[in-house]
């Protein structure tokens, strides 16, 4: 069965009672995103072709009083693997 996003890995996490989503896919055509949810709301897209996890791959900031920045890390190499901080601090590491 084909799907729109084949290869597809989702990371949810609470912040505050806030429901932060980082979703990734990818196909062997070189195509896919990685994708950046607050409560549901979009707030960041990324096409890039690779993820090292050197560098912010998705980011929001200044988001509300609470949360000042979001920001997310996604490296690849045999394994997919999120890292996501919120005000600098991590509160999700694969």
């Amino acid at each position: 069965m084909k799907t729109a996003r084949p290869n597809l890995e989702e990371r949810t996490v609470d912040f505050n009672g806030r429901e932060i989503k980082v979703s990734n896919w990818w196909n062997w055509k070189l195509q896919g995103a990685a994708d950046l949810y607050l409560d549901g709301e979009h707030l960041d897209q990324n096409k890039d072709k690779i993820a090292t996890g050197k560098k912010v791959l998705l980011s929001k900031y200044d988001v509300s009083e609470d949360i000042k920045s979001i920001e997310v890390y996604v490296s690849f190499f045999f394994k997919l693997k999120f890292k996501i901080l919120v005000n600098g601090n991590i509160i999700h590491q694969d």
